[in-house]
């Protein structure tokens, strides 16, 4: 006879955890932040799940090693040392997703923003497609991948990758270079060409789409190597920490649909109870004063009780969701390939800000308002003339 499965209260947490940030990722009022987070909550839980518990096949067991770090599976000595902190970290993000499907504004953007790629892993996933070398095609279409050796990795003598994105120093004044990105990476040059001339940013904005490097140190001696290269590794670390990388244009179009109202907010289902099958007839005037009962309690919250602010909870309504999609949209661009005489080039559209109608009154009849004053109210006639009128 088998002797039951044995779980210990730490796995047993952890399952809850699992089930409770999927039930609650459920619930947001956005469908592209209900599946990338049912997929990231996934990912994360199979990371730190044991392998001898895992349900897939030896192929995909195999190919471990070359997963990204963030859901590749760690070993079963990092799952112990880790659990008690990491079901902390996860019980922080089930409240944070409690409070963003409340209407809390900062948590429910932060959400969007990690959904729409504005932060988060997904916007690292979205830098990688404009980090690929191209060429110009042949054929007038797209360009083509690139393989050539970059002039900064033959001139500082290394091959580190940040060095591959730029182009051959040039100089601009008698003490300065100039480096800018490489036309192989059109695309990665277009999207930072036009977020520096928008000044878009989610925080400091970028001040240049090039780097300005001094071609002698404060001795007036020739730049260091080192120096060089590590001014080139600082300038590209902060530059693309504050790239907003570009949306596919289906999605970016959707979210445009989603910010005008030209398409249909698709909102969490709400749960509907289940239908009794045995009806039992019930007192229409007991069930009358359970009711009345019930609003008279005093146990409920009152609005004085309530949260108020400028981050108290909101309803989430339609309206609240487009200003949402809106604020998203102007931090997202597309990109689109535009044929011309000289071959073709890309273009980057950004989302702006959506001009709304305002409301107007239409002139009505001043007599449908006689004797009634500003406030509404009918005016009282003073005792004098109540007398001159008799």
């Amino acid at each position: 006879m088998l002797s039951p499965v044995q779980h210990s209260a730490s796995s047993l947490k952890t399952v809850h955890l699992l089930r409770a940030l999927l039930r609650e990722a459920s619930y947001l009022p956005d469908q592209s932040a209900r599946q990338y987070f049912r997929s990231y909550i996934v990912k994360r839980f199979k990371a730190y799940q044991p392998a001898h518990k895992a349900t897939r096949p030896r192929d995909a067991l195999a190919l471990e090693e070359f997963r990204h770090r963030s859901v590749q599976r760690r070993r079963t000595a990092v799952i112990i040392q880790r659990t008690r902190a990491t079901q902390r970290k996860a019980h922080k993000g089930l409240n944070y997703l409690r409070r963003a499907n409340q209407g809390e504004l900062p948590c429910l953007q932060k959400v969007l923003f990690l959904a729409y790629g504005r932060t988060g892993k997904r916007r690292y996933e979205l830098l990688e497609r404009l980090l690929r070398p191209e060429l110009p095609s042949s054929s007038g279409g797209p360009p083509q991948l690139d393989h050539a050796m970059p002039p900064l990795h033959k001139l500082y003598y290394s091959d580190k990758r940040f060095l591959s994105f730029f182009d051959a120093p040039k100089q601009k004044s008698p003490d300065n270079y100039s480096i800018a990105i490489s036309p192989r990476y059109a695309r990665l040059k277009t999207v930072l060409q036009s977020q520096v001339k928008t000044d878009i940013a989610l925080g400091r904005s970028l001040k240049r789409d090039h780097l300005q490097t001094p071609i002698r140190n404060i001795w007036q001696r020739p730049m260091p190597m080192k120096r060089a290269r590590n001014n080139v590794r600082r300038w590209y670390a902060e530059t693309m920490g504050r790239l907003l990388p570009p949306l596919p244009n289906d999605e970016w179009d959707g979210l445009r649909a989603l910010a005008t109202g030209e398409r249909w907010i698709e909102f969490a289902k709400p749960r509907v109870p289940a239908i009794e099958l045995h009806v039992e007839p019930r007192d229409n005037q007991a069930h009358s004063m359970a009711l009345i009962e019930a609003g008279l309690k005093l146990d409920k919250q009152s609005k004085a009780d309530r949260p108020w602010g400028t981050e108290r909870p909101h309803n989430i309504t339609p309206r609240f969701m487009r200003r949402l999609y809106e604020k998203i949209w102007g931090y997202s661009c597309k990109l689109d390939w535009v044929e011309s005489q000289g071959g073709g080039r890309w273009n980057a559209t950004w989302g702006n800000k959506i001009i709304r109608t305002k409301s107007y009154s239409l002139p009505v009849d001043q007599d449908l308002f006689t004797g009634v004053d500003l406030s509404g109210k009918i005016a009282r006639v003073p005792k004098s003339e109540k007398a001159l009128l008799v």
